[in-house]
C-alpha cells in the first residue's frame, strides 16, 4: 500500500512538472499592451506563453511538420478583493479572424473594474496572431511591403507560402478554429483555479466560443457571444459565409437608409424619392456620367476600388461610415449633397472626402500583430461557399447593394488559389495548378454542427440589428440552432457591431448596455441573469 501511494505520489509530481514546464510565466506586466492605446506603464497584469502541441489529438498530424509545438501568449488581471483560488475567470476573446488580444485589453480593465476587483480576467492571442506562434510565410517573403499587394498575398505568391507552410506546419488544420479552441480548453483546464468560468467573444470570437461549446469544458458555466459570425448548425440556406458579405451587408445598408423616413427632418430633404431612392439615382448617374463633377470626386477617395467606377468607390465609402454609429449619421448629408452637387457641395464634399481619408488610413501599432494570412485560412476553409461564386457573381453582389463594403468583393482568385478547387470558377482562374498543398484546411466533426449547451452552462447572445459585418439574422439562426434551453438573444435597434462598446446608456455614456449584461452573468452563475 506504501509503495502504492509514493508511485502516485511520484506520478502527481511528474505530472505538475510536466504542466509547469508548457508554461512560461506568469511574469508582471503592463495592462495595454501598446502606447497609442494609452498605456500607463503600470504593472498590474501577468503574462505568460503556453507551450501547445501544434496538433492536438484526433484535429491533425505533426509528423510531417519541422515545427511539433507553438507557442500560445496569455494575459491575465488577477481579483484584487477576496481569494484568486475561488474568484471567477471571466475570459474575453478577439474578433477577426486574424487579430490578436490587444483590442480586449481595454475591455480587461472595464470588466475588473465593474466587478470590483473580485474576478479573474483572461485574454489570447489566438494561435497564429500576435505573440502565439504568429503565422507568415517568412521563407517565401510574401506579404512583405515590397510584394507585389505589400500586406495583402497576391495569388501568383501563393504557390511559394503553401510550400513554405507546408514544410514548417504540415497539415493547416493545425490553425483552424477547433484547435484554437483546443488551446483554450485545455488551458483552462490546466492553468486556472477550476472556479466557475465565464467566456465572451465578438464578431469571429463568437465562432470560437461556439466551438469550445462542443468541447463542453467543465468549469465554464457561462457563454457570452456579441455580434455573431456563426450559425453552426442552421439549414445550410442560413449559413453565416464570408462570400455573402456583400448580400447582408447591403441589407443593413438598407435598413439604415429607410430609417430616415421616420425622421421629419430628414425625410424633408428627400421628398419626394425618399433616402434610399436618391442614393440609387446618384449611383445610376455616376454610372451615365463616371466623369461628372461629382464622380469624379470619387476618384480621390482612399480605396481598394481605386480603379472602379466611381459608383463603386461611393458604395465602398458609405460602408466605411455604416458601421460606425458615430459617423453613419453623415450618410444622409453626403447623399443629398452628391445630388444636388453645386458648386458649394463639390468644395463641402472635398473636405469630407479629406476626412474620410484619414479614417480609412488611419493604423495602430496593434497592426502588426494581425495575420492576414490566418484570416484567408480560417475564411477560406470554413467561411467560403463552396463551389465558389464566380468574379461576375461576387461584382454583382456587390452592386446590388446600395452601400457595400469591398472587404471579399475580390476575393474569388485567392480562394482559387487558397484552396485548388476543382470547380468551373477556379479552373478558368487558372491560379491553381501549382504542386503540393493548398493553403487550407479540411472540415472537421464540429463543422456546421448544432453545439449541445452542456448541462451546467448557458448561453448569452448579443447582436445589433445595425450591425452591417454580423447582420442579427444569424444571431436569430444560432439561437435556433443551439440545442437546449438555457439561451437567450438579447437584439438591440440600433446598435451596430460589438455591442459591448456601441450600446452606450442614455443616463451614463460611460457604460454600455452590452457590458452590464456581460457582467450580470459573470456575476451569477451559473445562468444568465438577464
Amino acid at each position: 500500500m506504501r509503495l502504492i501511494k509514493l508511485i502516485a505520489v511520484v506520478s502527481l509530481t511528474q505530472v505538475a512538472t510536466a504542466l509547469k514546464t508548457r508554461l512560461n510565466g506568469w511574469y508582471v506586466c503592463s495592462d495595454l499592451t501598446f502606447s497609442d492605446e494609452g498605456s500607463t506603464g503600470d504593472l498590474v497584469a501577468e503574462c505568460a506563453m503556453y507551450n501547445a502541441p501544434l496538433c492536438y489529438p484526433g484535429i491533425c498530424d505533426a509528423s510531417e511538420a519541422s515545427e511539433k509545438t507553438i507557442e500560445i501568449f496569455v494575459k491575465r488581471m488577477l481579483a484584487v478583493d477576496g481569494d484568486i483560488e475561488s474568484a471567477t475567470n471571466v475570459w474575453v476573446l478577439q474578433g477577426g479572424p486574424g487579430d490578436s488580444s490587444t483590442a480586449m485589453e481595454s475591455l480587461m480593465i472595464d470588466l475588473h473594474q465593474q466587478l470590483d476587483g473580485a474576478v479573474n480576467v483572461y485574454t489570447m492571442d489566438h494561435r497564429g496572431t500576435g505573440r502565439s506562434t504568429f503565422l507568415d510565410c517568412v521563407a517565401a517573403q510574401t506579404m512583405t511591403t515590397g510584394s507585389p499587394e505589400g500586406s495583402k498575398i497576391d495569388p501568383f505568391e501563393v504557390p511559394a507560402c503553401a510550400q513554405d507552410l507546408q514544410f514548417k506546419y504540415g497539415d493547416l488544420a493545425s490553425f483552424s478554429v477547433t484547435s484554437a479552441a483546443t488551446d483554450l480548453a485545455t488551458f483552462i483546464a490546466d492553468f486556472t483555479n477550476g472556479a466557475n468560468t465565464t467566456v465572451y467573444g465578438v464578431s469571429y470570437g463568437t465562432a470560437l466560443v461556439e466551438r469550445l461549446i462542443h468541447l463542453d469544458p467543465p468549469t465554464v458555466t457561462g457563454y457570452v457571444v456579441d455580434s455573431i459570425a456563426t450559425s453552426s448548425g442552421a439549414p445550410a440556406d442560413k449559413f453565416e459565409y464570408f462570400s455573402t458579405w456583400n448580400i447582408d451587408f447591403g441589407d443593413i445598408g438598407d435598413r439604415f437608409l429607410a430609417l430616415c423616413e421616420h425622421n421629419n427632418e430628414c425625410a424633408a430633404r428627400f421628398e419626394p424619392r425618399g433616402l434610399q431612392n436618391t442614393l440609387q439615382d446618384v449611383l445610376a448617374a455616376f454610372d451615365n456620367d463616371p466623369n461628372s463633377t461629382c464622380a469624379s470626386l470619387m476618384n480621390d477617395v482612399t480605396s481598394d476600388l481605386r480603379y472602379e467606377p466611381p459608383s463603386l468607390i461611393l458604395r465602398g465609402a458609405l460602408s466605411a461610415l455604416l458601421g460606425r454609429s458615430t459617423l453613419r449619421k453623415l450618410i444622409p448629408p453626403v447623399v443629398y449633397r452628391l445630388n444636388r452637387c453645386t458648386p458649394e457641395d463639390a468644395q463641402v464634399l472635398t473636405y469630407f472626402i479629406s476626412i474620410l481619408n484619414a479614417e480609412i488610413v488611419y493604423s495602430s501599432q496593434d497592426d502588426a500583430f494581425y495575420s492576414p494570412l490566418l484570416y484567408y485560412v480560417i475564411i477560406f476553409s470554413e467561411m467560403w461557399e463552396s463551389p465558389s461564386p464566380s468574379i461576375e457573381e461576387m461584382r454583382a453582389r456587390f452592386t446590388d447593394a446600395r452601400i457595400s463594403d469591398s472587404e471579399v468583393y475580390m476575393n474569388t482568385p485567392l480562394y482559387c488559389a487558397f484552396s485548388k478547387e476543382n470547380s468551373t470558377v477556379c479552373k478558368e482562374l487558372n491560379v491553381s495548378n501549382y504542386v503540393g498543398q493548398g493553403i487550407i484546411y479540411e472540415h472537421d466533426e464540429y463543422w456546421n454542427t448544432s453545439a449541445r449547451i452542456p448541462a451546467q452552462a448557458s448561453v448569452l447572445l448579443l447582436n445589433g440589428k445595425l450591425d452591417p459585418m454580423t447582420s442579427y439574422k444569424y444571431a436569430e439562426y444560432l439561437l435556433e440552432a443551439l440545442d437546449g434551453d438555457s439561451k437567450e438573444l438579447i437584439t438591440f435597434e440600433y446598435s451596430v457591431h460589438d455591442t459591448i462598446s456601441s450600446t452606450a446608456l442614455v443616463v451614463d455614456g460611460d457604460h454600455t448596455c452590452g457590458l452590464d449584461l456581460l457582467v450580470s452573468p459573470a456575476r451569477v452563475q451559473p445562468h444568465c441573469a438577464v
